[in-house]
């Protein structure tokens, strides 16, 4: 009875250590992917390319406003300068919708040639050996708080 308790508990702390591969090779495998992203940012200048976005954030998202909030997001802080994963999450989900696979949220601290801001990325990997996709982003900053909030002083000032 000792020996089967004992393989029992070895079988469930092999199970656990295999399982916790998979996890760190799935979170370096989302930080890859955020690594290109932001390295196109470098490359190509500006909020960076939409090819990283998933069709789940295109099938959710209007592409004329999206052109505008990258607009909002250049002219409010600029080039990107740096960024530094300060947080990060791994969840699966089981296979019952289009979100089905595995999630990462990564969040990084950024800095701009005229401010920073904190960008939290939500990539998705779905079954099969695909890649880690944008599925969501989103920036905090100062600097882009004060130039919607000069839009929204503008927009009254017209109508008063």
């Amino acid at each position: 009875m000792k020996l089967a308790k004992g393989l029992g508990i070895l079988i469930i702390l092999l199970a656990g250590l295999i399982g916790g591969c998979n996890y760190v090779s799935e979170f370096d495998k989302a930080c890859q992917a955020a690594d290109r992203f932001f390295e196109d940012r470098f490359e190509n200048g500006g909020a960076g390319s939409d090819g990283f976005y998933s069709k789940v954030f295109w099938d959710n998202t209007d592409a004329a406003e999206w052109r505008n909030i990258k607009k909002l997001v250049d002219l409010s802080l600029g080039e990107l300068q740096s960024y530094n994963l300060v947080s990060w999450n791994l969840q699966d989900q089981l296979p019952t919708s289009q979100l089905s696979g595995t999630f990462a949220v990564l969040v990084f601290e950024t800095e701009y040639e005229k401010g920073s801001g904190r960008e939290k990325l939500t990539l998705l990997k779905r079954g099969g050996g695909a890649e880690f996709e944008i599925v969501g982003h989103q920036i905090d900053s100062q600097q882009i708080n004060e130039m919607v909030l000069k839009g929204i002083e503008q927009a009254a000032e017209q109508n008063a």
